[in-house]
């Protein structure tokens, strides 16, 4: 019999966050991440504007030697080329906001390096179901084609007209 005396069985569900964290600390670990907290964040740090065209990729600490030596980590940041220049000039602010999250003025430096940032594909959001009486009006205004393919085809498009009416509008961008 093992010694799992000091285990809590867990119960019900968990969150997803509170499970990955054992798996992505070693990665983090190495590159220079303490935890995954800046990089979950990240788009709450740098705002709407930077937070699909920035990903952080490291933090650099300084070595031993160079520890007493006033200065801290240096921040590696990947940034989709045409938001390069942009970020650059405001490098101040997002370290404010960086060492902010941090809570100290841990990191001292941003290296910008161009490269596709992946993004997540866009969610897609079914089309609320249409009502009886939307679904009898669509039929109504198809009733007299004669041909079914085109009835069909045409049936299709007044339900696709009504949901799109119906659905709410998402930000572009």
């Amino acid at each position: 019999m093992s010694d799992n005396t000091n285990i809590k069985a867990r119960r019900g569900p968990q969150s997803i966050g509170a499970l990955i964290g054992g798996v992505i600390a070693p990665v983090c670990a190495k590159r220079g991440f303490a935890t995954a907290d800046l990089i979950s964040a990240w788009s709450d740090i740098v705002g709407p504007r930077y937070a699909t065209t920035t990903l952080p990729e490291k933090i650099t600490w300084p070595r031993r030697d160079q520890a007493k030596a006033p200065g801290g980590a240096t921040l590696v940041i990947r940034v989709d080329s045409g938001m390069a220049i942009y970020l650059q000039h405001e490098t101040n602010v997002l370290l404010d906001r960086i060492n902010g999250f941090l809570g100290f003025g841990a990191v001292t430096q941003l290296k910008i390096v161009q490269g596709v940032v992946s993004r997540p594909p866009p969610r897609v959001v079914a089309p609320p179901p249409l009502t009886k009486v939307e679904e009898q009006e669509v039929a109504s205004t198809v009733a007299s084609v004669e041909s079914d393919g085109l009835r069909e085809a045409l049936a299709r498009l007044g339900r696709g007209v009504y949901s799109s009416v119906k659905a709410p509008r998402q930000p572009s961008g």
